[in-house]
């Protein structure tokens, strides 16, 4: 299927708001032909194919649109999730460092 075709197909899904379709062709075109699809549609389509995917979906191919694209779509409710905070060692190791220094006392 080549693009142009894949386009197609996402649009007939949305019109007849087939989720199961959609998802289908998420799955079997793989993320980045699938991103590339909604990225030739308009934000609002972009935004409507989106919201029918489940979240990881959602977010992995957000991560593939191009920026400019992501930007029009954060007002319309489609904004990557903020990145889990790195897991932070400090208190561990200023704890274990103090178990260190009373042994040694």
């Amino acid at each position: 299927m080549t693009r142009q075709q894949l386009h197609t197909a996402l649009r007939a899904a949305l019109l007849a708001r087939n989720v199961t379709q959609l998802r289908a062709l998420r799955a079997t075109y793989g993320l980045q032909a699938f991103a590339a699809a909604v990225a030739g549609c308009s934000p609002r389509v972009a935004a409507d194919a989106l919201s029918l995917l489940p979240e990881p979906d959602r977010q992995a191919v957000l991560r593939q649109l191009p920026r400019p694209l992501c930007e029009r779509l954060r007002p319309l409710g489609m904004a990557l999730s903020a990145a889990r905070p790195a897991r932070r060692w400090g208190w561990g190791l200023l704890a274990w460092r103090k178990r260190e220094q009373h042994a040694a006392v």
